[in-house]
């Protein structure tokens, strides 16, 4: 059961099943050649700590950061574990604030293994700025990353070799890297010289050192274009959407410009999930507004924010790579709701400049929220009606559907289309008419709707003189059906606390790619400290489940105990730290 552990725990396994069992050789080898004792190094994405431990056992003097709190959780224990406390030094931040946490020259050796591959164009560039700052001018920069091979051939057969190893990487530990074409150019734009270049067989697989170019100051770069709603449209990520919810589905991070904004437009931010951007953008179609899509690996708000993926540190980076404080005169962000379990709006604030205000819980609700803020209040909670369970039906079970076709046209064909339709008929009941089927459990119903089916096969079996369960193994495949569809139905559909949830808790999981995830199970319920309360009406508006409430006119109070999903979004938010969750 450890590779069920958690996923910063599996990240090194599905790392260097992605890479073809290079990451793990390829740190030991940067170890190996660049390390020297006493140096200062720092690890850009240290992830789990291997490359940092290594060093430091080396006599260096080492600093790893990272954006994962959960990733510098598993280094933490490594490092405490092999006693090297006092030789590493960890941070949770992301690329782009090292001119925050370091003083100018301050690194001999900067290496970031599998981290420039995660990056988008701007996000490099401003990280290979900031790097060059901290880094001493006889110092070296490392990087190891996924690169595109130039020949042709070559790429088409890294294409076809990568692909059953992608998938496999994200089953194990939902992670994976994006080849970078312009590596090098970039890095030369950004003011270094390669020392070396080594390549893997493909070329797909780069090793690269390089130092800081001496009279060749690089020149203040333009601000980003910023792009345009249509620019990065795709119909397959459209089609995808609405069917394979299971799987990340990103867009281009970055910068939008929607309408024609000024210095006192809008700014809006949301995930990289292709659903929300295209939503978000249609609602603000009729707007000027500046739109910064955060890397959340593809995943949308609230799964991301709950999950890491949407943090503080990535929030920063968008601000940072876009630069919008050039752009706009006023401070003020305007946050997605779902997005409060992961933003600290503090140091948002203290890092950034920028105030941190909750928008509506939808993109639909947005223009009216630009027209009257105050509007917020009656849009701020999660939707569970009957077009988004219908939704949820196609987008959670059509991957599913189409494995169990696939396996039943091999086995036996000709029930294909009965298979389906049970399927699918069971799936509409169970999605269409949660509420009114008896229990609160997804299973509960599953069973209930399973035992009604297996009664209807029973007296079929009746009626044409069988046996009563002469069908079981109809009974069994039905039974199991159903199971699966109520697996995780009362998260889905409902926003309480699941069946994936509770056995993920109890099996020492803590997450299972963005869609299951142990962290929101929680027995626990919300503690209010009344005395601490200065009734800021935080907590009412970022809970998605209407948990709290007005009372007296002007109190607010916990009156909904029961909805609480424990997303933990109050607690973060509130600013007396008046709530806890026991």
């Amino acid at each position: 059961m450890k590779i069920l552990e958690s996923r910063p725990s599996r990240y090194d396994l599905g790392i260097n099943i992605l890479s073809g069992g290079h990451a793990g050789k390829i740190r030991k080898q940067i170890v190996q050649t660049y390390v020297k004792p006493g140096m200062n190094i720092l690890d850009i994405g240290c992830g789990t700590g291997s490359l940092v431990i290594d060093a430091a056992k080396l006599g260096a003097n080492a600093i790893g950061i990272d954006i994962s709190k959960g990733m510098l959780v598993v280094a933490q224990k490594r490092i405490d574990r092999n006693a090297l406390k006092d030789k590493v030094t960890l941070h949770h931040a992301g690329v782009v604030e090292l001119d925050r946490l370091f003083e100018e020259n301050r690194f001999d050796l900067i290496v970031s293994t599998l981290v420039f591959s995660e990056l988008y164009a701007e996000e490099r560039a401003l990280a290979l700025s900031q790097i060059k700052k901290v880094l001493k001018s006889e110092g070296t920069l490392v990087i190891a990353t996924e690169v595109q091979p130039e020949k042709w051939l070559k790429r088409i057969i890294h294409v076809f070799a990568r692909l059953p190893l992608a998938i496999i990487t994200y089953l194990v530990a939902q992670a994976g890297t994006k080849a970078v074409g312009s590596i090098l150019s970039e890095i030369a734009a950004s003011g270094f010289y390669i020392m070396a270049d080594q390549r893997s067989f493909l070329d797909s697989f780069a090793i690269l050192s390089a130092k800081i170019s001496t009279g060749n100051e690089t020149t203040a770069k333009k601000l980003p274009l910023g792009m345009k709603p249509e620019d990065d449209f795709s119909i397959l990520g459209s089609i995808w959407d609405y069917i394979g919810r299971w799987f990340p589905n990103p867009s281009e991070p970055g910068l939008r410009i929607i309408g024609h904004p000024d210095r006192n437009s809008p700014v809006m931010l949301t995930s990289n999930f292709h659903l929300t951007v295209r939503r978000v953008e249609k609602a603000l179609r009729n707007e000027n507004v500046y739109l910064l899509v955060v890397p959340s690996n593809g995943i949308n708000v609230w799964c991301a924010s709950c999950g890491g993926e949407l943090n503080t540190h990535s929030v920063i980076t968008a601000i940072k790579t876009s630069r919008i404080n050039e752009r706009v005169d006023h401070r003020q962000i305007i946050l997605p709701q779902f997005s409060a379990p992961g933003i600290d709006r503090r140091v948002l604030m203290r890092e950034t400049g920028r105030v941190g205000r909750f928008g509506p819980a939808y993109a639909r609700n947005i223009p009216l929220f630009l027209d009257d803020q105050k509007t917020v209040f009656a849009n701020n909670r999660a939707d569970f009606s009957l077009i988004h369970r219908l939704e949820m039906l196609l987008a959670m079970n059509f991957v599913v559907w189409i494995a169990i076709a696939m396996v039943t046209l091999v086995i036996e064909n000709s029930t294909f289309v009965p298979l389906s339709l049970f399927f699918w008929i069971s799936g509409l009941i169970l999605y269409a008419g949660f509420p009114l089927i008896p229990g609160k459990s997804g299973w509960l119903k599953a069973v209930i709707l399973s035992v009604m089916e297996m009664i209807a096969i029973a007296i079929y079996c009746v009626i044409a003189s069988q046996p009563v369960f002469s069908q079981w193994k109809i009974m069994i495949i039905v039974t199991t059906i159903n199971l699966w569809l109520g697996f995780d139905l009362s998260g889905i559909v409902a926003g309480v606390t699941s069946e994936a949830e509770w056995l993920m808790h109890h099996l020492g999981m803590r997450s299972f790619g963005h869609i299951f995830s142990a962290g929101v199970f929680n027995p626990g319920k919300i503690e209010q400290n009344i005395a601490m309360c200065k009734n800021c009406r935080l907590c009412l508006l970022v809970c998605p489940k209407g948990v709290f409430d007005t009372v007296d006119k002007d109190k607010i109070r916990v009156q909904r105990q029961n909805e609480c999903f424990s997303c933990n979004a109050c607690v973060y938010q509130c600013p007396e730290d008046a709530l806890s969750l026991r």
